[in-house]
Order: structure tokens, then C-alpha cells, then sequence
């Protein structure tokens, strides 16, 4: 029931701003139900609270900070997600571009990664990802695209981690995150 509710959330919040307690009233369901529902909606990127109404979040054609950690996007590193429903999302690096796309993965339709040597967009599916290296220009545990598989196995030779296919960078990545490595983030 709760999938079937936040779709007619979001076709209500299509014809206008309402209010948390107009939106349980109309579903017959305590507030603290629809602020369940209103805060996955917001993980998700579609909604935003403004002054005590909900609204469907705007897309952000100049989005500045990453849809994980939160940090400025900066232009070297950052990866663009787009989704299906015409949206698309934009992370700082591959790193959180990696994570953003297991938050998004069923919604995902093609992800734009910045090749590490020569900055040019590539298919973020069919890079090779250098992951868990010893430096981290932005964040931890590090991860660098490569279009080019043997400049990946160079990179790791002079700096460390793992050359991996997009599955396998997206596996390593978590197991990594998973251990309770700390997260840095360069600011």
C-alpha cells in the first residue's frame, strides 16, 4: 500500500503544493504515516518540505552538490546519472557516482563518468574502475574510471587498489564501505 501511496502522492503534488496533514487527511492515514512516506520520497529525490508544504523537488538542470555525500560538484570528477523519468542526478566522483547508482539502480537509464586521464565523458557501464587506491582526491575508499583497461592497470600499479569491471567496482565498493571505513571527504 505504501508504494501505491506515494505514486498518488506524487500525481496530487503534480497539480499543486499540500500540506502534510491535507495529505493524510485525504488518505485516511495518521501524519506519521505520510511523513514516512514524505521522507522516502525526499531519499529519492522527488519531493522537498518548504515552509511546511511538500512540493515536488524541482530538477536542478545546475545542480552544485553531490546526491551522496552532499559535497560541491566539481567538474573533473563528477559523474551525471540519468534516470527514466527524464531526471538525472549528479555525484562528485566516482565513488559516490558508484553509490548513487545502487541508491537509483532500478531507475538508472545510462551514467556519464569522467575518464581519470583525459577528463572526457565515457559510458559509466563500460568503464574500468581502479578502486581502494592509496590516494583519494575526493572521496573514500577512492575510486577512478578509465576508458582504457591498461592505463587502469597502471594507475594500480604505481597507487594501489583493484582494476574492476562497473559489477565487480560496484561489489568492492560496498564490501569496502562495509568494513567501517571512515569516509573522508576533501573540502
Amino acid at each position: 500500500m505504501g508504494k501505491e501511496r506515494k505514486e498518488k502522492i506524487l500525481e496530487l503534488l503534480k497539480e499543486r503544493e499540500r500540506t502534510p496533514k491535507e495529505l493524510a487527511s485525504l488518505f485516511n492515514v495518521s501524519l506519521m504515516t505520510i511523513y514516512r512516506d514524505i521522507k522516502e520520497l525526499e531519499k529519492e529525490g522527488l519531493v522537498e518540505r518548504k515552509h511546511g508544504v511538500i512540493r515536488l523537488k524541482e530538477e536542478d538542470e545546475n545542480q552544485r552538490e553531490c546526491v551522496i555525500c552532499s559535497k560541491d560538484i566539481d567538474g573533473r570528477f563528477n559523474v551525471i546519472l540519468f534516470l527514466k523519468e527524464g531526471k538525472r542526478v549528479q555525484a562528485c566522483c566516482p565513488h559516490c557516482g558508484l553509490m548513487a547508482f545502487r541508491k537509483f539502480s532500478d531507475k538508472v537509464e545510462s551514467i556519464l563518468m569522467k575518464d581519470f586521464i583525459t577528463c572526457n565523458p565515457v559510458n559509466g557501464f563500460g568503464c574500468w574502475y581502479v578502486v581502494g587506491s592509496d590516494i583519494a582526491p575526493c572521496c573514500s575508499p577512492s575510486a577512478f574510471a578509465f576508458v582504457d583497461k591498461l592505463m587502469a592497470e597502471r594507475f594500480s600499479k604505481g597507487f594501489g587498489g583493484k582494476v574492476l569491471g562497473f559489477e565487480e567496482a560496484l561489489e568492492e565498493l560496498h564490501r569496502l564501505m562495509s568494513l567501517g571505513r571512515r569516509v573522508y571527504l576533501s573540502l
